[in-house]
């Protein structure tokens, strides 16, 4: 078993690796379903392990206070370790500028470097003094938001960020059971278009991966929540009333649907995300 090395100071945090050191360990196997699964380029060769609660309890905690919780609608004190500071502490600064938040019901949430310098997202340990045996479902889907959640305590849609007059998304997975930390060129960048693109399919480049990916995965990054890949979308976008009709009203498609109607989606919305799904060359996507 690979060991990372860490040395914990009291005054914050410091990292140093090597023997005679308090050590976080990546356990090989989850014993217990309170585990974190995490994925990525740790150092010496290692791709995936596992960090028991305790573990992350141990660390030295971050207190933050959202005044509105987006899944508990109401105020929450979380307690909690920024992403960007387990990445540190794992060896991966340097060799990961993006991660996926992956849920037990398939929704990987991407979080790339940008959003997450700005919005110093915490892996919450503890919602209101409380472990995740008491946070039950989420008052805003039903889901359960066991064993952890992710949010960001103070949060402003970016203004630079709008695109066809929709505001950046908060980013809250919860659910979640494995964190894979990846790069940009590696996932995300294999979406986006080539500079001869039309300005339209660009912006739809934007909402898709801000608002499809998490669900419609591609080849091994993404969510598979839908069961219904990228490639498909855009098979369907060649049909332009199938498409619009399943995006905003997805039940009149297909009755059984779980996917949420888009029904905020205006016009040039649907052409924007339209024109991204048949603009994408097949053939320059790198599976």
């Amino acid at each position: 078993m690979r060991r990372l090395g860490l040395l914990l100071l009291a005054a914050g945090v410091g990292l140093a690796f090597g023997p005679a050191r308090a050590e976080l360990v990546l356990r090989p196997t989850r014993p217990a379903p309170t585990d974190l699964e995490v994925s990525g380029p740790f150092p010496g060769g290692r791709t995936n392990g596992f960090l028991t609660r305790d573990q992350l309890l141990a660390l030295p905690p971050t207190l933050a206070t959202n005044a509105m919780d987006t899944a508990v609608k109401s105020r929450a004190v979380y307690r909690g370790i920024p992403l960007l500071q387990l990445r540190s502490l794992l060896g991966l600064d340097g060799r990961a500028d993006t991660l996926f938040a992956v849920c037990s019901d398939g929704y990987a949430k991407a979080f790339e470097a940008d959003y997450l310098s700005a919005f110093q997202s915490l892996l919450i340990l503890e919602i209101n003094g409380t472990g995740p045996e008491t946070w039950g479902r989420s008052k805003l889907t039903g889901l359960e938001m066991a064993p952890y959640y992710i949010n960001a305590a103070d949060f402003a849609p970016r203004p630079d960020q709008n695109v066809l007059g929709l505001p950046e998304d908060l980013h809250f997975p919860y659910g979640v059971v494995r964190i894979e930390f990846r790069t940009a060129a590696s996932t995300v960048d294999r979406l986006r278009l080539p500079g001869t693109a039309s300005a339209s399919a660009k912006q739809g480049a934007v909402i898709a991966v801000r608002d499809c990916l998490a669900c419609h995965g591609h080849a091994d990054f993404g969510g598979t929540m839908s069961g219904r890949p990228w490639l498909l979308l855009k098979t369907w976008s060649s049909n332009t009333n199938f498409f619009r009709r399943y995006v905003v009203k997805p039940k009149s498609i297909q009755p059984a649907s779980s996917m949420p109607g888009f029904t905020h989606y205006e016009a040039p919305v649907l052409d924007a995300l339209q024109a991204y799904f048949r603009e994408l060359k097949i053939g320059e996507l790198r599976r």
